[in-house]
Protein backbone atom coordinates (compact mmCIF):
# COMPACT_ATOMS: atom_id res chain seq x y z
CA UNK A 1 0.00 0.00 0.00
CA UNK A 2 2.85 2.71 0.64
CA UNK A 3 4.94 1.35 -1.99
CA UNK A 4 1.40 2.35 -4.25
CA UNK A 5 1.13 5.59 -2.48
CA UNK A 6 4.80 6.57 -3.33
CA UNK A 7 4.43 5.27 -7.22
CA UNK A 8 1.42 7.60 -7.48
CA UNK A 9 3.35 10.72 -5.40
CA UNK A 10 6.06 10.07 -8.07
CA UNK A 11 3.88 9.78 -10.80
CA UNK A 12 2.05 13.04 -9.86
CA UNK A 13 5.06 14.98 -8.87
CA UNK A 14 6.48 14.22 -12.15
CA UNK A 15 3.94 15.28 -14.05
CA UNK A 16 3.32 18.74 -12.18
CA UNK A 17 7.07 19.87 -12.51
CA UNK A 18 6.58 18.74 -16.05
CA UNK A 19 3.67 21.89 -15.91
CA UNK A 20 5.75 24.59 -13.99
CA UNK A 21 9.15 23.64 -16.21
CA UNK A 22 6.15 24.43 -19.40
CA UNK A 23 4.78 27.43 -17.68
CA UNK A 24 8.22 28.76 -17.35
CA UNK A 25 9.43 28.19 -21.00
CA UNK A 26 6.44 30.05 -22.39
CA UNK A 27 6.55 27.18 -25.44
CA UNK A 28 3.02 26.99 -25.74
CA UNK A 29 2.45 30.94 -24.90
CA UNK A 30 4.74 31.65 -27.71
CA UNK A 31 2.93 28.83 -30.09
CA UNK A 32 -0.32 30.93 -29.45
CA UNK A 33 0.62 34.27 -29.77
CA UNK A 34 2.30 33.24 -33.06
CA UNK A 35 -0.88 31.90 -34.72
CA UNK A 36 -3.23 34.64 -32.98
CA UNK A 37 -0.84 37.09 -34.71
CA UNK A 38 -1.18 36.17 -37.73
CA UNK A 39 -4.55 35.82 -37.49
CA UNK A 40 -4.40 39.16 -36.34
CA UNK A 41 -2.81 40.30 -39.28
CA UNK A 42 -5.06 38.67 -41.79
CA UNK A 43 -8.09 40.31 -40.65
CA UNK A 44 -6.56 43.61 -40.65
CA UNK A 45 -5.24 42.71 -44.34
CA UNK A 46 -9.13 41.49 -45.03
CA UNK A 47 -10.46 44.86 -43.16
CA UNK A 48 -8.36 47.09 -45.20
CA UNK A 49 -9.69 45.34 -48.46
CA UNK A 50 -13.43 45.73 -47.37
CA UNK A 51 -12.61 49.54 -46.90
CA UNK A 52 -10.89 49.84 -50.06
CA UNK A 53 -13.73 48.19 -52.09
CA UNK A 54 -16.27 50.08 -50.36
CA UNK A 55 -14.37 53.28 -51.87
CA UNK A 56 -14.41 51.69 -55.36
CA UNK A 57 -17.88 50.96 -55.10
CA UNK A 58 -19.02 54.54 -53.96
CA UNK A 59 -16.86 55.77 -56.84
CA UNK A 60 -18.97 53.39 -59.14
CA UNK A 61 -22.12 54.50 -57.67
CA UNK A 62 -21.28 58.05 -58.53
CA UNK A 63 -20.89 57.52 -62.04
CA UNK A 64 -22.69 56.73 -65.38
CA UNK A 65 -22.08 55.29 -68.58
CA UNK A 66 -23.63 56.71 -71.46
CA UNK A 67 -24.50 55.12 -74.75
CA UNK A 68 -26.64 56.16 -78.07
CA UNK A 69 -27.48 52.95 -79.81
CA UNK A 70 -29.38 53.90 -82.89
CA UNK A 71 -29.55 57.67 -81.85
CA UNK A 72 -30.91 56.87 -78.74
CA UNK A 73 -29.24 58.17 -75.88
CA UNK A 74 -29.40 55.91 -72.85
CA UNK A 75 -27.23 55.73 -69.37
CA UNK A 76 -26.13 52.97 -66.97
CA UNK A 77 -25.29 53.11 -63.63
CA UNK A 78 -23.45 50.16 -62.35
CA UNK A 79 -23.82 51.46 -58.81
CA UNK A 80 -27.12 50.83 -58.58
CA UNK A 81 -26.56 47.01 -59.07
CA UNK A 82 -23.84 47.32 -56.20
CA UNK A 83 -26.22 48.93 -53.64
CA UNK A 84 -26.72 45.59 -51.74
CA UNK A 85 -23.01 44.46 -51.80
CA UNK A 86 -21.89 47.72 -50.09
CA UNK A 87 -24.89 47.82 -48.08
CA UNK A 88 -23.31 44.48 -46.44
CA UNK A 89 -20.27 45.84 -47.17
CA UNK A 90 -20.39 48.89 -44.66
CA UNK A 91 -21.57 45.76 -42.03
CA UNK A 92 -19.21 44.06 -42.51
CA UNK A 93 -16.32 46.06 -42.05
CA UNK A 94 -17.40 46.98 -38.64
CA UNK A 95 -17.29 42.95 -37.70
CA UNK A 96 -13.86 43.01 -39.46
CA UNK A 97 -12.44 45.78 -37.29
CA UNK A 98 -14.04 43.83 -34.46
CA UNK A 99 -12.51 40.86 -35.23
CA UNK A 100 -9.01 42.60 -35.50
CA UNK A 101 -9.68 44.95 -31.85
CA UNK A 102 -10.42 40.26 -30.18
CA UNK A 103 -7.50 39.47 -31.62
CA UNK A 104 -5.48 41.89 -30.33
CA UNK A 105 -6.98 41.77 -26.81
CA UNK A 106 -6.62 38.25 -27.16
CA UNK A 107 -2.79 39.16 -27.69
CA UNK A 108 -2.45 40.98 -24.67
CA UNK A 109 -3.74 38.51 -22.65
CA UNK A 110 -2.19 36.11 -23.63
CA UNK A 111 1.18 38.15 -23.11
CA UNK A 112 -0.14 38.60 -19.08
CA UNK A 113 -0.98 35.14 -18.85
CA UNK A 114 2.53 34.09 -19.82
CA UNK A 115 4.46 36.68 -17.20
CA UNK A 116 7.36 35.21 -15.08
CA UNK A 117 4.69 36.20 -12.11
CA UNK A 118 2.35 34.05 -12.91
CA UNK A 119 4.58 31.19 -13.41
CA UNK A 120 6.18 32.14 -10.51
CA UNK A 121 2.74 31.66 -8.43
CA UNK A 122 2.22 28.32 -10.21
CA UNK A 123 5.50 27.30 -8.97
CA UNK A 124 5.04 28.48 -5.35
CA UNK A 125 1.28 26.32 -5.10
CA UNK A 126 2.88 23.48 -7.21
CA UNK A 127 6.17 23.07 -4.46
CA UNK A 128 3.51 23.44 -1.58
CA UNK A 129 1.55 21.47 -2.89
CA UNK A 130 3.88 18.51 -3.52
CA UNK A 131 5.55 19.30 0.07
CA UNK A 132 1.92 18.39 1.51
CA UNK A 133 1.57 15.02 -0.11
CA UNK A 134 5.41 14.21 0.79
CA UNK A 135 5.82 15.37 4.22
CA UNK A 136 2.23 14.69 5.47
CA UNK A 137 1.73 10.87 7.37
CA UNK A 138 -1.56 11.50 7.93
CA UNK A 139 -4.53 12.15 5.68
CA UNK A 140 -6.55 15.42 6.32
CA UNK A 141 -9.51 14.73 3.54
CA UNK A 142 -10.51 18.61 3.81
CA UNK A 143 -7.20 19.84 3.29
CA UNK A 144 -6.13 17.79 0.71
CA UNK A 145 -9.54 19.25 -1.13
CA UNK A 146 -8.40 22.28 -0.32
CA UNK A 147 -5.01 21.64 -2.21
CA UNK A 148 -6.45 19.87 -4.72
CA UNK A 149 -8.88 22.60 -5.70
CA UNK A 150 -6.24 25.61 -5.47
CA UNK A 151 -3.70 23.57 -7.68
CA UNK A 152 -6.61 22.46 -10.31
CA UNK A 153 -7.68 26.08 -10.27
CA UNK A 154 -4.07 27.83 -10.55
CA UNK A 155 -2.95 25.62 -13.68
CA UNK A 156 -6.78 26.19 -15.20
CA UNK A 157 -5.79 29.81 -15.44
CA UNK A 158 -2.29 29.51 -16.48
CA UNK A 159 -2.58 27.44 -19.66
CA UNK A 160 -6.39 28.23 -20.32
CA UNK A 161 -6.11 31.43 -22.51
CA UNK A 162 -3.09 29.52 -24.80
CA UNK A 163 -5.39 26.21 -24.92
CA UNK A 164 -7.96 28.31 -26.64
CA UNK A 165 -5.94 30.39 -28.97
CA UNK A 166 -4.33 26.85 -29.94
CA UNK A 167 -7.91 25.17 -30.70
CA UNK A 168 -9.17 28.03 -32.20
CA UNK A 169 -6.17 28.25 -34.86
CA UNK A 170 -6.55 24.42 -35.37
CA UNK A 171 -10.09 24.26 -35.80
CA UNK A 172 -9.33 27.63 -38.18
CA UNK A 173 -6.45 25.57 -40.28
CA UNK A 174 -8.57 22.50 -40.84
CA UNK A 175 -11.84 24.32 -41.76
CA UNK A 176 -12.38 27.57 -42.09
CA UNK A 177 -8.69 29.00 -43.66
CA UNK A 178 -9.65 27.75 -46.97
CA UNK A 179 -12.93 29.79 -47.01
CA UNK A 180 -11.80 32.91 -45.92
CA UNK A 181 -8.60 32.90 -48.76
CA UNK A 182 -11.58 31.50 -51.70
CA UNK A 183 -13.73 34.81 -50.72
CA UNK A 184 -10.74 37.33 -49.62
CA UNK A 185 -9.75 36.06 -53.87
CA UNK A 186 -13.19 37.03 -54.81
CA UNK A 187 -13.54 40.29 -53.03
CA UNK A 188 -10.67 41.23 -55.22
CA UNK A 189 -11.06 40.28 -58.33
CA UNK A 190 -14.77 42.04 -58.18
CA UNK A 191 -12.91 44.81 -56.48
CA UNK A 192 -10.43 45.03 -59.61
CA UNK A 193 -13.56 44.58 -62.35
CA UNK A 194 -15.26 47.42 -60.73
CA UNK A 195 -12.42 49.38 -60.88
CA UNK A 196 -12.20 48.93 -64.59
CA UNK A 197 -15.37 50.04 -65.20
CA UNK A 198 -15.13 53.08 -63.37
CA UNK A 199 -11.84 53.77 -65.71
CA UNK A 200 -13.89 53.19 -69.07
CA UNK A 201 -16.93 55.39 -67.49
CA UNK A 202 -14.50 58.77 -68.51
CA UNK A 203 -15.70 61.10 -71.19
CA UNK A 204 -13.41 61.37 -74.05
CA UNK A 205 -12.61 64.55 -75.58
CA UNK A 206 -14.69 66.38 -78.27
CA UNK A 207 -13.18 65.13 -81.75
CA UNK A 208 -12.06 68.29 -84.26
CA UNK A 209 -14.76 69.32 -87.20
CA UNK A 210 -14.03 67.52 -90.17
CA UNK A 211 -15.89 67.68 -93.89
CA UNK A 212 -19.71 66.40 -94.65
CA UNK A 213 -18.62 63.62 -96.15
CA UNK A 214 -15.78 62.82 -92.94
CA UNK A 215 -18.88 63.42 -90.68
CA UNK A 216 -21.46 61.00 -92.50
CA UNK A 217 -18.96 57.92 -92.41
CA UNK A 218 -17.72 58.94 -89.07
CA UNK A 219 -21.42 58.85 -88.52
CA UNK A 220 -22.29 55.45 -89.70
CA UNK A 221 -19.01 53.85 -88.12
CA UNK A 222 -20.04 55.78 -84.86
CA UNK A 223 -23.55 54.20 -85.13
CA UNK A 224 -21.79 50.43 -85.69
CA UNK A 225 -19.36 51.01 -82.99
CA UNK A 226 -22.02 52.65 -80.29
CA UNK A 227 -24.54 49.46 -81.28
CA UNK A 228 -21.58 47.18 -80.60
CA UNK A 229 -20.36 48.90 -77.10
CA UNK A 230 -24.00 48.84 -76.14
CA UNK A 231 -24.30 45.47 -76.20
CA UNK A 232 -20.78 45.03 -74.96
CA UNK A 233 -21.54 46.92 -71.80
CA UNK A 234 -25.21 45.66 -71.11
CA UNK A 235 -23.35 41.90 -71.01
CA UNK A 236 -20.37 43.82 -68.85
CA UNK A 237 -23.18 44.67 -66.55
CA UNK A 238 -24.77 41.39 -66.34
CA UNK A 239 -21.18 39.98 -65.42
CA UNK A 240 -20.64 42.54 -62.53
CA UNK A 241 -24.29 41.80 -61.29
CA UNK A 242 -23.09 38.20 -61.04
CA UNK A 243 -20.01 39.14 -59.45
CA UNK A 244 -22.00 41.23 -57.32
CA UNK A 245 -23.99 38.31 -56.02
CA UNK A 246 -21.29 35.92 -55.69
CA UNK A 247 -19.24 38.51 -53.54
CA UNK A 248 -22.53 39.03 -51.49
CA UNK A 249 -22.13 35.44 -51.12
CA UNK A 250 -18.53 35.22 -49.98
CA UNK A 251 -18.97 38.10 -47.44
CA UNK A 252 -21.21 35.72 -45.64
CA UNK A 253 -19.16 33.54 -45.64
CA UNK A 254 -16.57 35.80 -44.03
CA UNK A 255 -18.96 37.12 -41.64
CA UNK A 256 -19.12 33.55 -40.56
CA UNK A 257 -15.52 32.96 -40.31
CA UNK A 258 -15.26 35.74 -38.19
CA UNK A 259 -18.00 34.98 -36.07
CA UNK A 260 -16.74 31.51 -35.36
CA UNK A 261 -12.59 32.43 -35.27
CA UNK A 262 -13.22 35.09 -32.91
CA UNK A 263 -16.55 34.37 -30.66
CA UNK A 264 -18.15 31.13 -30.83
CA UNK A 265 -15.18 28.76 -31.13
CA UNK A 266 -13.50 30.26 -28.18
CA UNK A 267 -16.60 30.41 -25.91
CA UNK A 268 -17.00 26.65 -27.10
CA UNK A 269 -13.41 25.59 -25.56
CA UNK A 270 -13.71 27.88 -22.83
CA UNK A 271 -16.62 26.06 -22.09
CA UNK A 272 -15.63 22.67 -22.14
CA UNK A 273 -12.13 23.87 -19.65
CA UNK A 274 -14.46 25.10 -17.64
CA UNK A 275 -16.91 21.46 -17.55
CA UNK A 276 -13.28 20.00 -17.25
CA UNK A 277 -12.38 21.84 -13.91
CA UNK A 278 -15.94 21.05 -12.77
CA UNK A 279 -15.20 17.60 -13.40
CA UNK A 280 -12.02 17.91 -11.30
CA UNK A 281 -13.73 19.57 -8.50
CA UNK A 282 -16.54 17.38 -7.93
CA UNK A 283 -13.78 14.19 -8.61
CA UNK A 284 -11.68 15.44 -5.81
CA UNK A 285 -14.57 15.97 -3.29
CA UNK A 286 -15.37 12.23 -3.50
Amino acid sequence: MEVDSRLRNSAITVALLGLVALSWSNWIDERADAVTAENLKQALAVFALARTFNGVISVAQGTELAIQPVGVGVTLTPGEILDSLNDLLEQFSALALLASVSLGLQLTLGKIMASPMLSGVITIVVVGYLGFRWASKTSDPELDRSLNRILGLALFVRFLLATVLLCTWWIDAQFLQGIQDRAVANLTATSGSIRAINAESTPLPPEPESGFLDRTADGISRLLDTSRDALDVENQLERLHEKAEASIEELINLIVVFLLQTLLIPIATLYACGWLLRWYWQSVTR
